[in-house]
């Protein structure tokens, strides 16, 4: 026979007004730690590729960008939740950077609340889950999360997260079916955030020690009916992982063997969890990239290994006595476990963004460790010390995030920043000098497009930026080589395709540029830019059958970004050259429509009126686009000719 499921050794503790208060102000205090990011900008490093250059998410809430947050892969990974969330931001704010990243802001406010208040319910202790929840609130390393729009995902699982626990102590509380269907739900939820949400069934069985309470150490049959119960979020972790690592495999984003052989994993896993120790008692040289530890050290691996181990034998030793240092420390090893690089996602060592639901067990282990020692050392020292060393603490926290936030407010100082912290982030150098190349200051972007080459000859994207700088300076045969050394290097890389059919076609070569924009294509079917170019490679041998095939290249890519105003135009070109002039007309209107300042969109628009007789439309048409560009004679001898034709003889 079945036991029955244990409930809580403790009964639910009611919320005070003092706690209601507590946590207003970790609310509120948070979200003005965080208000600065209203006037920072969009970055060039995955922001791009998440909102304001996605053809579907910078379209606001669509059916079709739903259907596709649903259904698609969004950077290698299955979130659609997330995805949804920012086509629901570019909806209300548009692309206003402060105005996603407050979002952000206010999910990482109600995520610190909601640890806040499932600690308080969960152990009785105010103070203690005071401070573990504004220490997670206003530390650096939170930085990354909050003040990138890309890392929605982080602050939106979180709060998730925090749901979830609340759900599951209400029913450890009293277990019923409709309290455990809640907890799975929420939990479901957080998966669809982020998939890194996969360890907190295991959490939940932490909890059920301490401070829950429902089995004790050595009782085996009360865990084992603890791990039944846990079942179905067993099943949706698991299910969640294998998705997730389909859709990496599929995208081409995880390493293999022989890039990143399993001892190499182990050693940098080991490394980067004393790493991630460091950098929360000391948070210091914090950068949006660290670069990946090219020579590992046995000993130094060896060294780590062993601070782990001594660590996990004194919290298990000491279990009884403090089951929250166990709990906080397994907490910190176990979420940990899918970012610590045993399965290698991104070229990246370690990230401060890894750290946002791990680092809650480190500062549950210093909240009641702390509570404990003031306790211990009461007749020795007063304990209001070790209050203020608490509160202390959090100000420094909260002075050193304020800093931190500051180096986020745009590529240009974040990359810098970044290159402080390693000279020789490679990443940092390609991304600042993108910066530089948008600012106009070419000489400046293609330096750093050079340190990054040298600093990692491997990378693909250096090649990449290197190659657009060389083609930019009109270098075409170095911007040539940098390109096909960047496909040597990744075969899949859909970019480096495209822009060396780019090259090719500039140089006249347009049968190999369709096939590189081709091989493009094939690599990332949904290359809106590479079915406009394959059109345009198409369309320049003016055969009925050539021409067809590039309205069906430019069809193709305005059925994945319809406000793409060149490709209207383009597509209207050819359907004039095919004689279907009303389609062509509709075109041109939408490319006037969508880029009201291109001159030449507006002559084509116009002079296609005056062909249907549309006049006073086609001279309006003219006076806009000589209004744009003055110099354009064509235009000019074609709206003088129609207002002569208008006039009197």
């Amino acid at each position: 026979m079945t036991p029955p499921l244990p409930a809580a050794g403790s009964r639910p503790v009611p919320l005070a007004g003092l706690d209601l208060l507590v946590g207003a102000v970790l609310l509120l205090a948070t979200l003005a730690l965080y208000a600065p990011v209203r006037g920072h900008a969009f970055l060039n490093y995955d922001d791009n590729e998440y909102v304001t250059e996605h053809p579907l998410v910078r379209r606001g809430v669509t059916r079709a960008g739903a259907a596709w947050a649903l259904t698609g892969v969004h950077q290698a990974t299955w979130h659609p939740l997330t995805t949804l969330t920012h086509m629901i931001d570019v909806e209300v704010f548009g692309l206003d950077a402060g105005a996603h990243l407050l979002v952000n802001a206010a999910l990482h406010a109600l995520a610190s609340l909601g640890l806040f208040l499932v600690l308080r319910s969960a152990t009785g202790a105010r103070w203690p889950s005071a401070f573990a929840a504004a220490a997670f609130a206003w530390h650096p390393l939170r930085v990354e999360s909050v003040a990138w729009v890309a890392e929605r995902k982080d602050v939106l699982s979180g709060l998730l997260w925090m749901l979830t626990l609340a759900a599951y102590v209400a029913y450890a509380r009293r277990p019923t079916r409709r309290r455990r269907a809640a907890a799975t739900v929420v939990f479901a939820l957080g998966l669809l955030a982020k998939p890194m949400l996969v360890t907190l069934p295991c959490v939940l069985l932490l909890l059920d020690f301490w401070p829950l309470g429902r089995a004790a150490a050595g009782s085996g049959a009360a865990w084992r009916a603890l791990v039944r119960e846990k079942l179905p979020l067993f099943a949706l972790a698991a299910a969640a992982s294998a998705v997730t690592l389909a859709a990496q495999q599929r995208a081409g984003a995880l390493s293999t063997l022989a890039a990143a052989p399993i001892d190499y994993r182990v050693a940098n896993a080991l490394l980067s969890y004393v790493a991630y120790l460091r950098k929360i008692v000391w948070p210091s040289d914090l950068a949006v990239f660290y670069p990946p530890r090219e020579h590992l050290s046995a000993w130094a691996a060896l060294a780590a290994a062993a601070l782990l181990a001594a660590i996990t034998v004194l919290v298990v030793r000491a279990a009884r006595r403090t089951p929250y240092l166990l709990v906080g420390w397994l907490w910190y090893l176990g979420t940990l476990v899918p970012v610590i690089g045993l399965v290698r996602h991104g070229d990246q060592a370690m990230a401060d963004r890894f750290t946002y639901l791990p680092s809650i067990g480190l500062f549950v282990m210093a909240a009641w460790g702390g509570q404990a020692l003031a306790a211990a050392a009461r007749r020795r020292v007063p304990s209001w010390l070790i209050v203020v060393a608490g509160g202390l603490a959090l100000v420094a926290a909260a002075a050193a995030t304020s800093r931190q936030l500051g180096y986020w407010r745009d590529s240009l100082t974040l990359f810098s920043r970044a290159l402080v912290v390693d000279p020789n982030n490679y990443l940092a150098h390609g991304n600042l000098g993108i910066a530089l190349d948008a600012l106009g200051r070419h000489a400046e972007a293609t330096a750093h497009f050079e340190h990054a080459v040298a600093a990692r000859p491997g990378s693909a994207k250096s090649h990449l930026n290197l190659g657009n700088a060389r083609a930019r300076e009109g270098r075409n045969d170095a911007a040539e080589a940098e390109y096909r050394e960047a496909l040597r290097l990744d075969p899949d890389s859909a970019l480096a395709a495209y822009d060396l059919g780019l090259l090719l076609a500039e140089r006249g070569q347009l049968g190999e540029a369709i096939g590189w924009y081709r091989y493009a294509l094939d690599r990332d079917p949904d290359y809106a830019r590479a079915w406009n170019n394959l059109g345009w490679a198409l369309a320049a041998t003016p055969t009925p059958e050539a021409l067809a095939a590039a309205v069906a290249a430019y069809e193709r890519a305005l059925a994945i970004d319809p406000t793409l105003a060149a490709v209207h135009n383009n597509l209207a070109v050819a359907l004039e050259a095919l004689g279907r002039s009303d389609e062509a007309l509709a075109h041109y209107a939408a490319a006037v429509r969508l880029a009201p300042d291109d001159a030449r969109a507006h002559a084509n628009y116009a002079a296609l009126l005056a062909d249907r007789g549309r006049h006073d439309e086609a001279i309006a048409a003219y006076g806009e686009a000589l209004r744009l560009a003055p110099d354009l004679a064509a235009a000019r001898r074609a709206r003088d000719a129609l207002l002569a034709a208008r006039r009197p003889h």
